[in-house]
C-alpha cells in the first residue's frame, strides 16, 4: 500500500466550494482520471481521502493537499498529475504530485496573504491602531459549538504590510492544525466591529502551511 500526496490551489469560483463537497469533488475527478486508488473495506466502500487542514468556505490558497491510497508498487506519479488536471473542474488545479515526508499533525501555522480593496494608507492605519492594542477580546466558537472568550493580541506579532497597488495586502501568520486554529475570517470581524472595515471588501489566500519551527510543511 503507497500514499500518494496531490498538492493543489483553490481559487476564484472553486473557493466556494465547502469541504464536504471538495471531497466529492475530488472522488469524481479520481475515478473519472482513471487513477488506480484504494477502497475503504465495509458495507459503504468509498476511497480513502484525507485533507490537511480544510480551508474554511470563501477562502483561496496555493497550498492545499489530500493523501489517498494506491495498491500500486510504482505508481506513475506524472499520469496521476496530468489525468487529474483534465478531470478536476476550474479553480482546481493540481501543482505537484508527491509522497509524503509529513503528517498532518505536524502542522502549526498558516500564513495568509489578507488583500483590502479602498483606500489602501488608510486601511493600514486602521488595522494597525487596532492590531496594536495590548488586548483583543473575541468571541470564538469552540468544537462543541460553544462560545468562549479568547485575547487574539498575542496571535498577531507575525504581520507584514506588502506594497499593493489597488488596496492593502496584509501577510499574516496564524496559529493552525490541531491545538489552536485561529480562522482569519475571526480576525477580519473583529477589525470590522473596531474599525468599520468591511470583511467584504477582503480577499483571503492561504500561501503556506508550516510545522511549529516554522518549516514549510511537505
Amino acid at each position: 500500500m503507497q500514499t500518494i500526496r496531490v498538492w493543489f490551489v483553490k481559487r476564484d469560483e472553486a473557493c466556494y466550494i465547502s469541504h464536504l463537497d471538495l471531497q466529492r469533488v475530488v472522488q469524481r475527478a479520481l475515478k473519472r482520471a482513471g487513477v488506480p486508488v484504494w477502497y475503504t473495506q465495509g458495507f459503504n466502500p468509498h476511497i480513502y481521502l484525507t485533507f490537511a487542514l480544510p480551508l474554511p468556505l470563501g477562502q483561496q490558497s496555493i497550498t492545499e493537499s489530500f493523501d489517498f491510497k494506491t495498491e500500486q508498487d510504482r505508481p506513475d506519479i506524472d499520469a496521476i498529475y496530468w489525468q487529474l488536471n483534465r478531470a478536476l473542474p476550474r479553480g482546481i488545479e493540481v501543482f505537484a504530485v508527491t509522497r509524503p515526508e509529513m503528517g498532518s499533525g505536524k502542522i502549526a501555522w498558516a500564513r495568509y496573504l489578507i488583500r483590502f480593496e479602498g483606500d489602501g494608507e488608510s486601511i493600514r492605519k486602521k488595522a494597525e491602531a487596532f492590531f496594536s492594542r495590548p488586548q483583543l477580546l473575541v468571541d470564538k466558537r469552540t468544537k462543541r459549538g460553544g462560545i468562549k472568550q479568547m485575547d487574539l493580541a498575542p496571535y498577531l506579532q507575525k504581520r507584514d504590510w506588502l506594497p499593493f497597488t489597488q488596496g492593502a495586502c496584509l501577510d499574516l501568520t496564524l496559529p493552525a492544525g490541531s491545538t489552536l486554529n485561529i480562522n482569519p475570517d475571526l480576525i477580519l470581524s473583529a477589525l470590522e466591529q473596531a474599525t468599520g472595515i468591511d470583511p467584504l471588501d477582503a480577499s483571503i489566500c492561504r500561501t503556506q502551511l508550516l510545522t511549529e519551527t516554522f518549516e514549510k510543511f511537505r
